[in-house]
């Protein structure tokens, strides 16, 4: 005959238990992000970089399309796409606090942005350029773009 062994007592957590816990997971994890959200500081450098980025893709593929070269201008408080085949991009108006200068292939030092162009061949190269935004608090980004992309370099 067989013997019977004496049911020993089901291990582990019941549903109620997970829940409870995980209820306490979930408020622990809100009050840390609500506590370090003041951290997040929206960089004002950041809107304009990636809307020269757009721009300069856009005219990028634009010259190419149209085998056409377009320009991008800067001027002192702006820059944008020159020509009707902008649809849509325009220009981007730069807060007073933040200046643009650039730095051309071959030149050592930075010059205003205030002025300048910068073509777009239809053949589908634009001149390499860095750009310099900088605020009035001192701080600076500086991009560099690719001749054959118009994109940023990393």
């Amino acid at each position: 005959m067989k013997r019977l062994k004496p049911r020993l007592p089901a291990s582990g957590f019941t549903l109620l238990e997970v829940i409870v816990v995980m209820t306490i997971m979930i408020l622990i994890i809100g009050i840390g992000y609500a506590s370090f959200s003041f951290l997040e500081d929206d960089d004002p450098l950041e809107k304009p970089i990636q809307q020269l980025t757009q721009m300069s893709k856009h005219a990028l593929n634009t010259a190419v399309l149209n085998h056409r070269g377009m320009i991008i201008g800067f001027n002192k408080d702006s820059f944008g796409i020159i020509g009707s085949e902008a649809e849509g991009m325009g220009s981007f108006s730069l807060s007073e606090d933040i200046k643009v200068s650039l730095r051309r292939w071959g030149d050592r030092d930075w010059a205003k942005a205030e002025g300048q162009i910068w073509h777009f061949g239809e053949q589908g190269i634009c001149e390499p350029l860095k750009v310099r935004f900088e605020d009035k608090q001192g701080n600076s980004r500086e991009v560099s773009f690719h001749p054959l992309t118009g994109g940023l370099v990393n």
